[in-house]
């Protein structure tokens, strides 16, 4: 059979159909499909002419119908997988309402907002710098900015998708109901629609959105091209302007309105709607379309509910109820032949072999081959009325007729379909109205309830007062709360402001003639406004993006307009990053403490607790220009830290005193007492016999003996020359005093050591490799600097090569302490001190694997003092390199103590240097500064003072171990009491040693003896051990009995 045959054949068919379920429907559900296709096709009407209202005639259309039948065939296959018998005929007949019901709202609703959005054309801007001399932008000036198409309609899904995806759950949900309801014909067009929604929504996120995007290309194509056109008329229309000004007055307003029209740069355009408007219709149009949205729905629920109490015929397969006649059975109903009465029966039947007519109508043969066929009519009630008569049997009988045909009226079909559909839009329409009403009411309990809040309430000391005080109260009572502001909303949780008591205050209100008025007590709650000036009438976003755009500039002329809650809604929605307040709102000083409060304010409501706002942490008083772009970002205040003075110490013949900024207590403390000690013995002697702070980059070659041959004209006479002659012309102060260098592979290591001056020297000596490389990369082409710094500085981090080769000032520091100092103010002994130091700081460290780390406290001390002169804390690994030595001199009566610190990384000029309190100490100790004649002395003189620091606080917490002192000295400085109650008592730095083996010890027993004192201790048990006792084992306590177990 041929194609078009076979075709011609299938509509025949299908047409013969229809015709035949047509001639055998009543009418009425003929009319209700006819209006449902009616209705079906007005609907597509409808989709073209809401998109030529968004400017598309033909292709948005096109796109929503295409997806429409794309969901619809591609739910198909799916349905069949399902097991869904699609009928159809059940199809045609359904699929006008649920086209009506479900509508195209959604892809339109996604349409309008792309088409509607403020970036679709493009967002014209104009060039701060090309503005003429009367004010106005020039042609150069005017860009169009246009946003990407991708995030226009990424935006537009953001925006809408939430109601749309909404629509559809729901939607999908009531059709599922309606396919679990078992009605023949319905459940099955159900959920095929279920189906068809599901993919529909992938649909509108995937296909009709990437339609959307190219449609919006070619949108601003077409834009452009018009815009294009329309400028050489333009430019023809501003000569006319011109020649018409000429011949006009300047004030006339014919003149003023062909200037706005020709002139797009014009300030101030009439009719031009600005981007808040057109957000806010936008948001006007959403909302119009909601109750649209929700109405369709309820006609989907509607629909089902009816199709399943079979309230509407077309769908159903059931065989149609008629009407009572009169005289026939009333409510006749139908018989389940599975009860058991009627299955008993029927079995009885079969097994039976002759006839039976107890049964009416029974067809049957004397074949037991033969089928059976019976017909079970349903029994018949008749109930005998008595002969009596009553008295109001008349009116009971008129009753009982009305109901009788009231009961007929209900029960035909048509006009019980038609009540059912009546009632159900009275209910609607009442509670409607009902709505309405209680919405006036809350908005009226709503407005009472804000005056109230805005208003004092009086209450009167005197209580028999005249009716005309009354009323003299209630105006000044309303006076006094219209002048309370309104545009502050309070919020959901209320937060009382800082400061704020919470006792209620009374305040009395003179009046000539009145008695005195007491202000009721009410806690009134309100949010705490930053503190900076008006921010109590906070505009709309729009508004501020208005002002953002097109505010005078630069910036920081708009965003003064905007108060501080403004510029936080700014900076929320992404106008402004919270790391550019400060070039935006301004480098000055009021402009830069603005942004660290608006940044405290954007970070505290984002965090989790909400308390940075109005926290403890300082803000105002600080000079912020300098730190921006020097020393810190993201400011948001400053972190006081308590700053105490050790001393005065005597270093090199000059009393200085040492500043420290700590929290630890006892370390001022400690450190004072070991200055003391030190002055006693003439004070301290330091020398600094290295200065150079290194930079080690590292190197790759092809091969190793590349990398060999390049060090090897490093450490020639040649190389080092040319080296230190490119790497000294970057800085007058960057001198070149060494240049060390390792092979690891083919990676070359070269350590750069350079005396910087008074600064400390990373910047410096990094521009001065950078420099020197380039003069090696053309000796050596193929090599490839892998990074600036390789780790052969080594900065920041423990590193041997810092302990032996050095890095920044390398200084040593000696005293002597008199042995009367040392038991009068120390409270222990030279012997004891310098046994200790062994053990611990020798011994200990050793055992330790340490590097650089032979000391006691060294980082302490040195942390203290690089907080307190802006020093960088991260250097304090490398610069509390420290080996402290203890030795007894002068015949063993005196102490020697020596602080070696090779690595002490310290500037006087940049970084935290340039902060107004760490100049001020620098300037205490004067080093503040560059030295005037000889660079590099102030920094080098405060590393002597380091060290010298250093060794006092070495002395003093040694002391503190031998003597046994250290705990009770925190227990006193460094902890509350309220912590500790229960004050605690010293211990000894030793413990109890255990017993030793009979096979490693002595028998002979041994008494201890004091050797500081001389005299013996008292003999207890007898150990069999021999110790040669010394100074500092004078505070443990004695051994313990020894006692061989077997």
């Amino acid at each position: 059979m041929r194609s078009p045959t076979w075709m011609a054949y299938a509509l025949w068919a299908v047409g013969s159909r229809f015709w035949e379920l047509a001639k055998n429907a009543p009418s009425l559900d003929i009319l209700l499909i006819l209006a449902g296709y009616t209705l079906m096709y007005f609907t597509f009407t409808l989709i073209f002419v809401r998109s030529r209202r968004l400017g598309s005639t033909f292709w948005l259309p096109t796109a929503v119908l295409s997806c429409a039948v794309l969901a619809l065939l591609l739910s198909l296959p799916v349905a069949m997988w399902l097991g869904v018998h699609i009928d159809v005929v059940a199809l045609a007949e359904a699929l006008p309402f649920l086209v009506c019901t479900i509508g195209f709202d959604k892809p339109m609703r996604l349409a309008r907002a792309v088409f509607e959005h403020p970036g679709v054309l493009g967002v014209r801007t104009f060039c701060a710098d090309s503005v003429t001399s009367n004010g106005k932008h020039s042609k150069k000036s005017v860009r169009h900015a246009a946003p990407d198409a991708g995030g226009i309609v990424l935006d537009a899904l953001k925006s809408c998708y939430v109601p749309i995806f909404r629509d559809y759950v729901l939607e999908i949900i009531v059709l599922f109901a309606g396919a679990r309801s078992g009605v023949g014909g319905l459940k099955e067009v159900c959920a095929l629609a279920a189906v068809t929604l599901a993919w529909d929504c992938l649909l509108l996120c995937t296909l009709f959105s990437a339609i959307l995007t190219i449609m919006v290309e070619v949108r601003r194509i077409k834009t452009l091209r018009s815009t294009i056109s329309r400028t050489s008329s333009m430019a023809s229309m501003r000569g006319l302007a011109t020649k018409i000004t000429a011949y006009t007055p300047s004030g006339s307003p014919r003149t003023s309105a062909l200037k706005h029209a020709i002139e797009p740069n014009s300030q101030s355009p009439p009719t031009s709607p600005s981007i808040g408007s057109q957000l806010q219709k936008r948001e006007r149009n959403a909302e119009r379309e909601s109750p649209v949205a929700r109405l369709k729905l309820l006609l989907i629920a509607s629909f089902l509910t009816l199709h399943v109490l079979n309230l509407i015929t077309p769908l159903t397969s059931g065989p149609r109820q008629r009407a009572p006649q009169p005289g026939g059975p009333v409510g006749a109903r139908k018989v389940d032949i599975g009860t058991p009465a009627v299955q008993k029966v029927l079995d009885e039947l079969v097994r039976v072999e002759v006839p039976v007519y107890s049964v009416q109508d029974v067809e049957t043969s004397w074949d037991r081959d033969v089928e059976l066929l019976v017909r079970v009519d349903p029994p018949l009630h008749v109930s005998i009325a008595g002969g009596d008569v009553p008295i109001s049997g008349a009116f009971m009988t008129s009753v009982s007729d009305l109901m009788t045909s009231l009961t007929r009226m209900v029960a035909d079909p048509l006009l019980s379909k038609w009540i059912v559909i009546l009632l159900a839009i009275s209910v609607s329409l009442n509670g409607y109205l009902l709505k309405g009403i209680a919405a006036g009411l809350s908005k009226d309990y709503s407005l009472n309830s804000a005056l109230q809040m805005n208003t004092f309430r009086f209450k009167s000391v005197e209580r028999g007062r005249s009716s005309g005080a009354r009323v003299e109260e209630e105006k000044e009572s309303v006076k006094l709360g219209n002048s309370i502001t309104r545009q502050a909303a309070p919020p959901s949780v209320p937060i009382p402001a800082p400061g704020a008591t919470s006792a209620p205050a009374t305040a009395q209100i003179p009046a000539t003639g009145t008695p005195a008025v007491t202000v009721a007590p009410q806690p009134i709650y309100r949010p705490a406004p930053l503190p900076s000036a008006d921010n109590t009438n906070v505009r709309s976003l729009e508004e501020c993006i208005e002002i953002f755009n097109n505010g005078p500039r630069p910036l920081s002329e708009s965003l003064k307009l905007l108060n501080d809650e403004e510029i936080i809604l700014l900076s929320q929605n992404g106008k402004i990053a919270a790391y550019a307040l400060e070039k935006s709102l301004g480098l000055d000083k009021k402009g830069l403490e603005r942004a660290v409060r608006i940044r405290r304010a954007l970070i505290s409501r984002a965090s989790i607790t909400k308390t940075l706002e109005y926290s403890d942490i300082p803000m105002t008083n600080y000079d912020y220009s300098r730190v921006f772009g020097a020393c810190c970002e993201n400011v948001v205040g400053y972190i006081p830290i308590p700053l105490g003075i050790a001393g005065p110490l005597k270093i090199d013949g000059v009393n200085v005193h040492i500043p420290m900024a700590t929290a630890e207590g006892t370390l001022v403390a400690s450190a004072s007492r070991g200055c003391k000690a030190l002055n006693a013995g003439g004070g301290v002697t330091t020398v600094v016999h290295k200065d150079g702070m290194t930079r080690g980059p590292a190197i790759d070659f092809p091969s190793v003996v590349q990398a060999a041959q390049a060090k090897q004209w490093i450490d020639s006479a040649d190389g080092y020359n040319a080296i230190k002659t490119a790497f000294e012309s970057t800085s007058r102060f960057a001198k070149l005093k060494s240049l060390q260098t390792a092979i690891a592979g083919r990676t070359l290591f070269v350590r750069f050591a350079t005396s910087t001056g008074d600064a400390m020297g990373m910047n410096m000596i990094s521009k001065g490799t950078e420099k020197a490389l380039e003069v090696l990369q053309q000796a050596f082409p193929e090599m490839v600097t892998l990074a600036l710094s390789g780790n052969y500085c080594t900065d920041k981090k423990p590193a041997a090569i810092n302990w032996i080769e050095g890095r920044g000032k390398s200084v040593v520091a000696e005293a002597v302490v008199p042995g009367r100092v040392v038991k009068s103010v120390l409270k222990t002994t030279v012997d004891a001190l310098c046994n200790l130091n062994v053990k611990k700081n020798l011994i200990g460290s050793a055992m330790a694997g340490s590097i650089g780390g032979f000391n006691a406290h060294a980082a302490n001390i040195l942390t203290a003092i690089f907080l307190a002169c802006g020093q960088d804390p991260a250097q304090n690994v490398e610069s509390s390199n420290c080996m402290t030595l203890m030795e007894p001199t002068n015949d063993g009566e005196d102490l020697l103590i020596t602080v070696t610190m090779p690595s002490i990384e310290v500037g006087t000029v940049g970084g935290g240097t340039v902060l107004a309190p760490q100049q001020a100490i620098l300037e205490m100790l004067g080093v503040k500064g560059a030295h005037p004649t000889s660079p590099g002395q102030n920094a080098q003189t405060l590393a002597r003072i380091v060290a010298a620091a250093v060794m006092a606080g070495e002395l003093s917490l040694m002391s503190a171990l031998a003597a046994g002192h250290l705990i009770r000295a925190h227990m006193t400085h460094n902890r509350s009491q309220v912590n500790t109650p229960a004050t605690s008592q010293p211990v000894t730095p030793g413990g109890t040693l255990p017993p030793a083996g009979p096979a490693q010890l002595p028998e002979k027993p041994v008494t201890a003896t004091d050797a500081s004192k001389g005299e013996p201790k008292p003999e207890g048990p007898s150990v069999p051990v021999s110790l040669s006792t010394s100074s500092s084992m004078g505070s443990l306590p004695p051994l313990p009995p020894y006692s061989e177990s077997k």
